[in-house]
């Protein structure tokens, strides 16, 4: 019986996008792609689109043997995000690859990339996950509390044994780590598909002043139908995008883009505080400064949402912030990310507190010291930064559960 032409054109355009998302296209590219290469075959018969298709399997298998010859699939990385981040198709939502435990010499942070000024701290790391794919040594067992954010609960850059839930139960209170880097409709997806198996924990949200009002929320507000089907797509190729071919590209392509502006020192500034170099990132520097937030819709839907089910929201300022007195006395900023978050949090009744102020008091005592909350090279609070955010967080707590 022979197999009808309709049915090898369509095979070959499903098969496609896989193909696509292994040499590292987005997920919406290749769906387009696979489109195409149906259309084509279509159009110009059924051997053209097989041809095709065949072309870009030897391509792909290819490329891997070549990145594999030269080291350049392990080389690429300088910290275990890029090298275990992925879509997790069980759950519908990014995470790290389960079950991963490597230490790695981290050479710098993610300023030093962005910058021909020399700012590295080199540091040693520990990553590990669960088997959710989230920095946790060991599977959910009743943590009363599940720590949602982005990559400051995740804590990229840091070992894990400096992470929130680790300060956290150096005082007593016991939680899992459900971050990742995203924004609060990725949050609000880890939280939902962590009670769909588990009962009687309690969600504290942790809300990153420099790309949580509004961007990674807004961004992702689109129709209903497109949202499936790019978690769909998402789902069909994650074992794809995971292959080193994918990530190479993905990660050649961020470097490119970025060329220009490292040269122009659009992307970094760099102050001398405690006779260090201290680096920061314009884009957030951009933010603190902001008077008033863009258009907040959908960050505000995302909220209300997940507001019934939150004990506490804690907002975490950008680096500037912290450091502002020490690089720009005389400036005076405005604070309009913190006030939106805190007038959301009245209209839905969550307790809400900035961790500023805690994080500039660990800071002064610490430069006395020659040491910071944040790393110097990077966007991220260090284990001294996430230590004294965990003080305050454990004062929240324990004020909490007094009052009932």
């Amino acid at each position: 019986m022979q197999t009808p032409r309709w049915a090898v054109w369509g095979a070959a355009g499903a098969v496609t996008p896989a193909l696509l998302s292994g040499f590292g296209m987005s997920p919406g590219l290749a769906l387009l792609g696979g489109i195409g290469v149906a259309a084509l075959g279509l159009r110009r018969g059924s051997a053209t689109a097989l041809l095709l298709v065949a072309s870009l399997a030897i391509s792909l298998v290819l490329y891997a043997l070549v990145l594999n010859a030269t080291g350049l699939d392990e080389a690429i990385y300088y910290r275990p995000h890029e090298r275990y981040a992925t879509w997790d198709s069980r759950w519908s939502h990014r995470a790290y690859q389960p079950r991963v435990s490597v230490r790695m010499d981290v050479p710098h942070g993610d300023l030093q990339g962005l910058t021909r000024a020399e700012i590295a701290e080199p540091r040693p790391m520990r990553f590990a996950t669960d088997g959710d794919g989230f920095r946790n040594d060991a599977d959910y067992a009743g943590e009363p509390w599940v720590l949602l954010g982005d990559s400051f609960v995740a804590g990229n850059g840091t070992s894990q044994e400096h992470l929130l839930p680790a300060r956290l139960a150096a005082r007593g209170v016991r939680a899992v780590n459900r971050g990742f880097p995203g924004g609060i409709t990725d949050y609000e997806q880890f939280w939902r598909s962590f009670r769909s198996r588990h009962d009687g924990a309690r969600a504290l949200l942790f809300l990153f002043e420099g790309n949580d009002f509004p961007e990674n929320a807004d961004r992702r507000e689109v129709a209903p139908w497109r949202a499936a089907m790019k978690r769909r797509v998402r789902d069909a190729t994650a074992g794809f995008r995971r292959l080193p071919t994918s990530r190479v590209t993905r990660s050649l392509a961020a470097r490119v883009a970025h060329l220009g502006a490292i040269r122009g020192g659009d992307l970094v500034a760099v102050h001398r505080v405690a006779d260090r170099p201290l680096a920061f990132y314009l884009e957030y520097v951009k933010k603190t400064r902001r008077e008033q937030l863009p258009e907040m819709t959908g960050f505000d839907a995302a909220f209300a949402r997940l507001a019934p089910d939150l004990d506490a929201v804690f907002f975490i300022p950008t680096k500037y912030r912290v450091y502002q007195r020490w690089v720009a006395p005389e400036e005076d900023l405005p604070h309009a990310s913190w006030r939106h978050l805190a007038a959301s949090c009245r209209e839905q009744g969550v307790p809400c507190v900035d961790l500023t102020a805690a994080l500039r008091t660990r800071s002064e005592s610490l430069l006395r010291e020659g040491r910071f909350t944040w790393w110097r090279d990077d966007t991220h609070w260090n284990g001294a930064g996430i230590d004294a955010a965990a003080e305050r967080v454990a004062e929240t707590l324990a004020a909490l559960e007094a009052r009932q």
